[in-house]
């Protein structure tokens, strides 16, 4: 009953304080992070430990004094804490670092509540073209040409931003079926024109200015319209013609609402089909959310235009529209208008004053410039982004989706490139080892491959065939290629389908190598500037080269030279130096485990009281102070198993998912 007594007014005390405190201890002590939810868990079931341990000891000796039961509780509540945390870890660990939000209530329940109507809509309009049935779960079955179809109509009745998804997804030939990504081609959204009112409200605002001040005249009747926005004819003060796109109003909730259905309907279907998991469905919604949200932004495809225009001036009749900055804002774009019709208008492209074969290879040229030359390119040249004018000018359109290499890619690029148009493997084996930044790749095989690759392909030069064979190759050596390569290959795809709409006998790789051994792209790729630029960064280590090789002399004549060799360096050491430590823990933590429990001892046959209570102290204090230092040592081995387990299980090959893929602008090609 004393203790009880005790024990209360204590606990009540220190009980608020126990959550908050020992939790972040223990998270501390062990070297893991728990998280709020595990490490208050764990330290209530401590301090119930603590509390039953203590009353066990004290039993109903009445002269303990409070402070003592409270520091008796302190010390058996965080020791019992410890193999709570450590199993609650290993129970509910997920593998994936927590992330931190910042906490907004009512914008998250409004967030929460709006997209259920959709959400219910969308469901309704796939339960309408029965794609709920099980038999569309199977592999065989998301690939069949009827799931295509049933999937594109639900799309177009649920209308929205559902249409721009679908169609950004038809560009993912790397990921999606041929039928799948064929069928959401031919997608048309049926997008009614925004009132002329409304559209001068947003010009007006977004110019700080009256239209009729801002322009000389325009057009009420848009030009097109489209999900983001659509176009007007107008003439500018000083009688130039241009183009202005205008964002329709209120499209970024639209478009918030309809990717927080994505996101729902995508993790939905992730975790109950077991095909759709294997496509890696959460993860493509996730790249379609992101590249509809760079689209809202048509500053960015201004800078990319002037750039590209900027780059690419002197080619020869291929040039880029120029834009308005002045007039041009983040929901409104303003370039010259083309006087021109898309090159899949075979009369146009018949009656221009350039033949066919020689527009192909101007286009195919323009875009080797930008691809190997500039690492700045067109994402997306398919028909409806090139024009033909009657002189025979090819005019790029939509910069929304840009591709943008690197330097080390590039220069790596311009290698792999260079390497299929002499048909060297050396050459393309380095350029692809510079890509990754491996030097683990073993060079004979890699070099074996390609050379047998080498072979396979007919004529030289880029294409998406060489590409993907190329990175299958690297995938196959365990050498992981960069996303940007991935965009480059698509971008390849849509260009070889242009460059045949042009030119049915168009064969790209034949004329991209001969191309690329001319000017200008020679004078970049060539054999010669390579090695100029190889001895330009070997410069600093020839220059001391000869003041080496003396040293090096001197040394082997006076029999001084010793040589020396490193078993383990760099990360092989590492890992070593990480399995000494942890065996040097857990040795010291057992060696003083069994000194403790032997002082113990001694003191338990000690004769001395003093003695016997110096001798206890000291080994409560080592068996402690061991205990935690092994609890530390299991804690981190087995959440380091937790997360390299679950990391496996994500990694292609494993279960068939597919990894995430980079996100952001240029990993994102689109039609506006």
């Amino acid at each position: 009953m004393a203790f009880e007594i005790q024990l209360g007014i204590g606990g009540l005390l220190i009980l608020p304080f126990w959550i908050l405190a020992i939790g972040w201890l223990s998270s501390r002590i062990l070297g893991v992070h728990l998280g709020r939810l595990r490490a208050g868990v764990a330290a209530f079931l401590g301090w119930l430990a603590g509390v039953i341990a203590a009353a066990a000891l004290i039993g109903n000796d009445t002269s303990v004094p409070d402070w003592a039961v409270i520091l008796l509780v302190i010390f058996f509540g965080v020791l019992a804490t410890l193999p709570f945390a450590i199993v609650l870890d290993v129970i509910t660990r997920s593998g994936k670092p927590p992330r931190r939000r910042r906490r907004r209530p009512i914008k998250a329940v409004r967030a929460a509540i709006t997209p259920l109507g959709r959400f219910r809509e969308v469901v309704a309009n796939a339960r309408h073209e029965n794609l709920v049935s099980p038999r569309y779960a199977s592999t065989a079955a998301l690939s069949s040409p009827d799931f295509a179809r049933r999937l594109k109509r639900v799309l177009e009745e649920s209308g929205g931003m559902f249409v721009k998804f679908g169609q950004i997804a038809s560009t993912r030939t790397d990921l999606l079926p041929e039928t799948l990504t064929s069928e959401l081609e031919t997608l048309q959204s049926d997008v009614r024109p925004v009132p002329h009112d409304e559209i001068n409200e947003q010009l007006e605002k977004e110019l700080g200015e009256p239209v009729d001040k801002a322009f000389a005249s325009f057009s009420e009747e848009p030009l097109a319209a489209a999900s983001i926005g659509q176009t007007h004819r107008a003439t500018l003060q000083d009688g130039g013609r241009v183009v202005v796109k205008v964002q329709r109003p209120g499209i970024d909730e639209l478009v918030d609402r309809d990717s927080a259905v994505l996101s729902l309907v995508a993790s939905q279907v992730d975790r109950r089909v077991a095909a759709a998991h294997r496509f890696g469905v959460k993860n493509l919604a996730a790249e379609l959310i992101t590249g509809i949200e760079s689209e809202l932004s048509y500053m960015d495809e201004a800078h990319a235009g002037m750039t590209l225009r900027a780059n690419r001036a002197r080619d020869e009749g291929v040039d880029v529209p120029v834009v308005h900055t002045t007039l041009s804002t983040d929901r409104v774009l303003v370039m010259d208008e083309i006087l021109g019709r898309p090159v899949s208008d075979a009369v146009a492209v018949d009656a221009a004053e350039v033949e066919r074969p020689e527009l192909a290879r101007r286009l195919l040229h323009s875009m080797l410039g930008q691809i190997l030359g500039d690492g700045l390119y067109h994402a997306d040249p398919h028909p409806g982004n090139v024009m033909v004018s009657p002189d025979g000018t090819l005019w790029l359109l939509d910069f929304g989706a840009v591709g943008r290499l690197d330097p080390v890619t590039l220069e790596a690029l311009q290698a792999i490139a260079l390497g299929f148009s002499i048909e060297e493997s050396s050459v393309i084996a380095r350029g692809v080892r510079h890509l990754v930044g491996d030097d683990r790749a073993d060079m004979r095989l890699l070099e074996r491959d390609l050379s047998l690759l080498l072979g396979e392909v007919s004529g030289g030069g880029m294409s998406p065939a060489v590409l993907g064979a190329v990175l299958g190759i690297m995938e196959r050596h365990g050498l992981r290629a960069p996303g940007s390569l991935v965009l480059l290959s698509r971008t390849l795809l849509t260009l070889e389908g242009t460059l045949r709409v042009i030119d049915p006998d168009f064969h790209l790789p034949t004329q991209a190598a001969e191309l690329m051994a001319s000017d200008p792209l020679g004078d970049r790729m060539s054999p010669r500037d390579l090695l100029q630029r190889e001895l330009v960064r070997s410069l600093p280590a020839l220059r001391t080269l000869p003041e080496h090789a003396e040293a090096l002399a001197g040394q082997l004549r006076g029999g001084r030279l010793v040589v020396r060799s490193e078993r383990y360096g760099t990360g092989d050491r590492v890992v070593v130096d990480a399995w000494v430590d942890r065996f040097l823990v857990a040795a010291m933590g057992g060696v003083g485990a069994l000194t403790s429990a032997t002082v113990l001892l001694a003191g338990s046959l000690a004769p001395d009281r003093d003695v016997r209570t110096g001798l206890w102290v000291l080994g409560i204090s080592g068996l402690t102070a061991t205990t935690v230092l092994l609890l530390r040592t299991v804690a981190q081995g087995l959440h380091r198993q937790s997360v390299q387990g679950d990391l496996f299980a994500e990694a292609p090959g494993s279960n068939g998912a597919l990894p995430a893929r980079p996100t952001g602008p240029a990993a994102h090609p689109g039609r506006r």
